[in-house]
């Protein structure tokens, strides 16, 4: 597509739509790595400014800290879908800065406080529907085991989204969430100074569909896990509890000096991954489950190939999970949107303080799906809603007004970058030229009022 920054209004309706594959000029950038990259729609509307934004009650301070309308490009969620390097594109990172995640109009509802039980409340009797509809992966009854959650922001988050939301019908029974950290309750209290405000409402989306870990290896879980809760809350036989989804945010091994993830424990973390995949894979739901990896993609967490490391997991467990031959694969890598996850942030291991993440990416795996796999027509209403995969490959599941669906996924193509990118720096000269068009206005101003005085004294 063209990439000057005034367009049409032909072109300006091509831009909401990604389906709309336009061509587009060689351009002196680089892009990032497109194989099997995906986002959120939400992201790409809001990332866009097409995506419908409910009014908040500072609305003076949303328009202050966002410096943007309505219908104004995110200028963060532009930067999670492009990754613009400010070595690599000079011309878009100087005329459109990276902002803070806060500056998201999405943010204010997705930086709620987590301690607050009454807005679950709020919530639940539909009060927020359109947030908690807008999280890709997730849906109502589904059972998600999740590793390394520090404070639990992030479990409270899916549980959220598994078992408070409702869907359209509101018949669907709730899901159910194992939240594990790998330390102890008292040292994540000394850590996290909400630790208890979250535990709180996480529990109170009651007893039977909530259960705690503490000391949960994700190397261990046969011997980590608490298997006792695990059998009184789903009433059930000694069996193996499995679960619709598998998480891991940003695993990494914890270094004293708080540098985590760096190159000289690369193959410790490499290998921290095969262990956690080989160990979840018995776990995980035998007919649509999935392992959720979220990580960095900056240097030098790209040099893990977590893809590549992931299924070495797999393959160190001989591929067997009940007795039976699966075939397990990666499905591709969707862009991390903190905002989707209200009241999440992501935080390093041991400290409060939490770091930038808008180059991340979720990375899922999941049992490769044949049509012999699941007879749709058999299953319940139920078990049709949890099969759900992520990544829907050619569903854009798009919606009466030509846009995607926000709790859909999209593919991110050229044309996606393109897109997205042509938005921003034609906003960011119609900007540039308001500014210029006020000071020029401002100096005609004072030159008019300094003739006006000399003529009077005349």
């Amino acid at each position: 597509m063209n990439a000057k920054p005034n367009r049409t209004a032909e072109e300006n309706n091509s831009a909401s739509d990604p389906t709309i594959d336009s061509p587009t000029e060689e351009l002196a950038y680089p892009r990032r790595n497109l194989h099997r990259l995906y986002c959120p729609a939400i992201t790409y509307r809001c990332a866009t400014g097409t995506h419908p934004r409910p009014p908040r009650e500072d609305s003076s301070h949303a328009a202050a800290s966002a410096g943007q309308g309505n219908t104004t490009p995110c200028v963060p969620c532009a930067y999670k879908i492009g990754n613009f390097d400010i070595a690599l594109d000079t011309d878009f990172t100087r005329r459109v800065p990276n902002q803070r995640p806060e500056q998201c109009p999405r943010s204010h509802r997705a930086n709620a406080s987590v301690g607050k039980a009454e807005d679950d409340d709020h919530d639940r009797k539909g009060g927020n529907s359109h947030d908690l509809d807008c999280t890709m992966g997730y849906r109502r009854g589904m059972n998600v085991l999740t590793v390394g959650d520090g404070d639990f922001s992030f479990s409270l988050a899916v549980a959220r989204l598994v078992v408070r939301s409702k869907n359209n019908k509101g018949t669907h029974p709730p899901g159910m969430v194992v939240a594990t950290s790998y330390e102890d309750s008292q040292t994540l209290r000394k850590v996290y100074p909400d630790f208890d405000n979250t535990l709180k409402t996480l529990n109170s989306h009651g007893k039977d569909k909530i259960v705690i870990g503490y000391n949960v290896d994700a190397t261990r879980l046969d011997d980590t896990l608490p298997k006792q809760q695990l059998i009184q809350s789903k009433k059930q036989s000694k069996s193996k509890m499995r679960f619709h989804r598998i998480c891991w945010n940003f695993p990494c091994s914890a270094i004293d000096s708080g540098q985590d993830g760096q190159n000289d424990a690369m193959e410790e973390n490499k290998e921290l991954v095969r262990k956690f995949v080989a160990n979840a894979l018995p776990y995980l739901d035998e007919e649509c489950g999935e392992i959720h990896l979220a990580h960095k993609t900056k240097p030098p967490y790209n040099q893990w190939g977590l893809e590549k490391v992931a299924m070495e997991g797999f393959e160190r467990s001989k591929g067997t999970v009940n007795n039976c031959k699966r075939e397990f694969e990666f499905k591709g890598r969707v862009v991390f949107d903190k905002c989707t996850y209200r009241g999440y942030t992501p935080r390093k291991a041991l400290d409060r303080k939490s770091f930038p993440c808008h180059d991340a990416c979720i990375y899922v795996f999941g049992w490769k799906r044949h049509e012999t796999n699941v007879d749709d027509s058999s299953l319940s209403e139920l078990k049709q809603c949890i099969c759900h995969s992520t990544i829907k490959e050619n569903e854009l599941g798009m919606a009466s007004d030509k846009l995607p669906k926000p709790s859909s996924v999209i593919p991110i193509t050229e044309s996606v970058i393109e897109k997205v990118r042509s938005i921003h720096l034609h906003h960011a000269q119609r900007r540039a030229n308001e500014k210029q068009n006020k000071r020029n206005n401002f100096q005609a101003g004072k030159r008019n009022g300094s003739r006006n005085k000399r003529r009077k004294k005349h």
